[in-house]
């Protein structure tokens, strides 16, 4: 079956929030500019506005749950990122990984401020107690999603068969809908999932860490 992607923008002008708030990026001369998907349409404009201010914008492109490589690819090019949508979760993930102070647009709010450090901790503390409960963990499920992107059989297989030789149980588990309520009757210690990373912010009864953050152990 043939899948039609249709971009879906929102008409909230984003450069409200900016020209009323851009003293809040006095300090930064380099501006690194990311936005989620929605938003995306309007990215060329805030450059264009941040150059026009003596600023000197790169477009770093769109973010998701499960990759902010928009924004590290340029980090190193710039002084800060400034995030353009709404909630913590994308640039409390992002501030986790990256060293630039992260600014956030909010073009409902209208308004502009850096990410709270106290925001940016409680995200590391929450990663850090995921992956020590994951550590304990004797028995893993594995949580496969067959939704259209996020279908990722083949890392939980070979990711399964990594833990394996190291001494750990694992199943797989998959399926369309992986909530807590489906998942509740399996006996396992702790849960790996390879599909969306906000399932993480979900009320399980047992931890869910995501496969890249289990992967980022074996980077340190």
């Amino acid at each position: 079956m043939k899948v039609l992607h249709v971009p879906c923008y929102h008409c909230k002008d984003v450069l409200i929030a900016l020209r009323k708030n851009i003293s809040v990026l006095s300090p930064y001369r380099r501006i690194g500019v990311v936005a989620t998907a929605q938003h995306l349409n309007q990215l060329g404009a805030v450059v264009e506005f941040l150059n026009s201010c003596g600023k000197e914008a790169i477009a770093g492109g769109q973010v998701l749950g499960c990759s902010q490589e928009a924004a590290l690819g340029i980090e190193k090019k710039v002084d800060c990122i400034l995030y353009i949508g709404s909630g913590m979760f994308h640039p409390a993930g992002l501030s986790a990984k990256s060293e630039k102070p992260v600014i956030l647009l909010n073009p409902y709010s209208e308004t502009l401020a850096a990410l709270p450090a106290a925001e940016s901790e409680r995200y590391r503390r929450r990663q850090t107690g995921r992956l020590a409960k994951y550590l304990a963990a004797g028995t893993i499920g594995i949580l496969v999603s067959t939704k259209t992107g996020q279908f990722s059989l083949k890392r939980a297989r070979e990711f399964r068969k990594k833990i394996i030789s190291g001494g750990k149980t694992a199943f797989i588990f998959a399926g369309e809908e992986l909530s807590p309520a489906n998942l509740l009757p399996f006996k396992v210690d702790c849960w790996v999932n390879t599909a969306c990373p906000r399932m993480v912010d979900d009320h399980y009864d047992r931890p869910v860490v995501n496969l890249e953050e289990v992967e980022s152990l074996s980077k340190m």
